[in-house]
C-alpha cells in the first residue's frame, strides 16, 4: 500500500507537467515535426515514365544478357568471380546507349523537380 501511495504523486506530477507543456506549445505550433512536404504530381508521372521505359529496356534484353546481368549482380562481392572473364563481359553498345538515354531522361526530370 505504501508503494502505491508513493507512486500516485509522481504520476500526478508527470500528467500535470505534460498537460501544461502541451497546452502552452499547442497553440504556438500546429504543424507536427513529422509532416512532410507535399508531393508533386509531376514527380510521380516522371517515375512512372521511368518505370515504363526501364521495363521496355529490360524486356528488350535477351535471356543470355539477363542471366549475365543477374550473375554479375549476385556475385559482385565474390573475389574469385571478380577476377574471372565473365565479370568483365559487357552488354552490347546499343543496349548501354539506350539505357543511358533512359537514365538521362530520369535525371533531367529530377533536375526540373529540384528547380521547382
Amino acid at each position: 500500500m505504501a508503494r502505491t501511495s508513493a507512486l500516485v504523486p509522481a504520476v500526478l506530477l508527470g500528467a500535470c507537467s505534460w498537460a501544461l507543456v502541451s497546452l502552452l506549445s499547442g497553440h504556438a505550433r500546429t504543424e507536427s515535426f513529422l509532416t512532410g512536404a507535399p508531393s508533386s504530381r509531376g514527380r510521380r508521372t516522371a517515375m512512372r515514365g521511368f518505370k515504363e521505359d526501364f521495363a521496355d529496356w529490360r524486356s528488350s534484353l535477351s535471356s543470355d544478357e539477363k542471366s549475365l546481368l543477374l550473375k554479375q549482380a549476385q556475385k559482385e562481392f565474390d573475389k574469385k568471380f571478380r577476377k574471372s572473364e565473365e565479370m568483365s563481359k559487357d552488354l552490347p553498345e546499343e543496349k548501354i546507349e539506350s539505357f543511358s538515354k533512359i537514365l538521362q531522361k530520369f535525371f533531367d526530370s529530377e533536375m526540373e523537380d529540384y528547380k521547382k
